[in-house]
């Protein structure tokens, strides 16, 4: 009996798998895992969802077999810049290669007028001159750490947090000086 139930909800997550795969073009995770309820402790086997698919947002410039990236005009904090791409289901953008930065250069030249720097999803708040992205990674491992000229530089006192210069490179400033932001959305 307990074989047969393991066998059927084994076959609803493969179901649910391949029918979420269908929905979007970003498979889904399944982890079938072992769980204790009751007050026996009986063991029960269920369905775990990882990356569950992103959905597709119109008001985001897509990219194919990069991303998904939208500016945010409005100039906020990087902390509230961060906040806002996560409430949208995304993060701040982070580049990792030179056709990324080149596809956010491209969606920051279509807003006019262009914004001379966007916050992205780097900082170096846990210690300095140590830029690591929002997802812990340094940016060489994330594969682009390409600085405007002269940057970082800590020129005005402080600077943690990242940015993108109109001109392609990266750039440090103040955490709390509002700029304009890009969010990201992972491939489709």
């Amino acid at each position: 009996m307990a074989f047969r139930i393991i066998a059927i909800q084994t076959l609803l997550c493969l179901v649910s798998y391949n029918l979420a795969e269908k929905l979007s073009a970003q498979p889904i995770v399944l982890v079938l895992a072992r769980t204790a309820t009751g007050a026996t402790g009986n063991e029960d086997p269920t369905c775990l969802l990882r990356n569950p698919p992103v959905v597709r947002r119109d008001d985001y410039t897509y990219f194919p077999g990069i991303g998904g990236y939208k500016l945010h005009s409005k100039a906020v904090s990087w902390n509230q810049a961060r906040k806002t791409c996560e409430e949208e289901g995304g993060h701040l953008a982070i580049i990792n290669s030179l056709a990324e930065r080149d596809a956010v250069v491209t969606v920051l030249k279509a807003m006019k007028p262009n914004p001379q720097y966007v916050n992205l999803g780097f900082h170096d708040l846990y210690e300095e001159g140590h830029y690591v992205t929002i997802h812990g990674q340094n940016l060489t491992r994330a594969g682009f750490n390409e600085w405007a000229n002269g940057e970082p530089n800590n020129d005005y006192g402080s600077e943690n947090c990242g940015s993108l210069h109109f001109s392609g490179g990266l750039n440090d400033h103040k955490c709390n000086e509002p700029h304009s932001f890009i969010c990201e959305l992972p491939i489709h």
